[in-house]
């Protein structure tokens, strides 16, 4: 009974404090200045854009100031490129380097399709909202591209901007994209998140202590459903109806499962879960 009494309390603690941390579960609203570096790609001006800025296998780099050896896939890279309409400016990579053409084309189709779904999820007026969307190329090789998206979107007379959060994992070999439910357990990791176990990523003492007991009030089942949706590809959708965006995004890092879930705005809107399962 006594810690509900401090909840509201800590929820409005959170909101200061998100507000001046750079927490991985909330998103500024200065973007980086990377961003400003990365190629446009505008649908109301046919102007020349710089050249996209490439990014490299971080896990290669690593090994290779460690080694001195270049470890990586010969010519395998990304690229940043922006889609850019009013006030919409989305970020999305592209590969290049592969050897069958065809695939890396169906790759970077997906790629873009995947990170422009944001628009028809939440009914983006390009004049009247303002979104704005970063990438991350977390891994990029033979077999996998990662990509973690982070942005703002402000709907018309809205009281205050959302912290969006989503992933894009795409296998290489097949133009497919991979899932929570491919390398983990809906069930399992629902009771985990249930659990005195749980830990959040990369969150301060303060918001894990508000979060905590938030996920206590809902029910595994819930979170076993929206486990059993997570990731691309959006489910169809029923006759007359736009396909429901996933609530919940994940990606892997070394082993490290990192899931968003939803939260309450004064929460950072999404909150990410560290889970490493035993098998996979």
């Amino acid at each position: 009974m006594k810690r509900n009494t401090v909840i509201p309390a800590l929820f409005i603690g959170c909101t200061l404090i998100l507000s001046g941390c750079g927490q991985k579960n909330y998103v500024k609203t200065d973007l980086p200045a990377t961003s400003a570096a990365a190629s446009g790609e505008s649908m109301s001006a046919a102007t020349e854009a710089p050249e996209p800025v490439k990014i490299e296998n971080p896990d290669n780099q690593a090994q290779q100031k460690e080694t001195g050896k270049n470890t990586s896939a010969p010519g395998i890279t990304a690229a940043l490129h922006t889609y850019k309409e009013g006030n919409v400016s989305i970020q999305y990579p592209a590969v290049s380097g592969m050897e069958d053409g065809a695939m890396e084309e169906k790759i970077n189709t997906l790629l873009k399709s995947n990170a422009l779904e944001i628009l028809k999820a939440y009914s983006v007026n390009s004049e009247k909202d303002s979104l704005s969307l970063t990438a991350k190329v977390n891994s990029v090789d033979r077999k996998r591209v990662t990509v973690v998206y982070t942005g703002l979107f402000s709907g018309a007379g809205a009281a205050h901007p959302i912290n969006v959060f989503f992933t894009n994992t795409v296998d290489m070999s097949l133009a497919k994209d991979i899932r929570l439910t491919d390398y983990a357990d809906p069930n399992l990791l629902a009771e985990y998140i249930r659990s005195d176990g749980c830990q959040l990523y990369d969150a301060s003492p303060e918001l894990t202590e508000a979060l905590i007991p938030y996920f206590d009030q809902t029910r595994l089942e819930t979170y076993a459903k929206m486990f059993q949706k997570a990731d691309f590809p959006m489910e169809a959708a029923s006759s007359g109806h736009t396909p429901a965006f996933p609530e919940s995004f994940s990606y892997e890092d070394h082993g490290t499962i990192i899931v968003s879930i939803p939260v309450p705005h004064s929460l950072g809107d999404f909150a990410l879960i560290k889970y490493t399962p035993e098998t996979k």
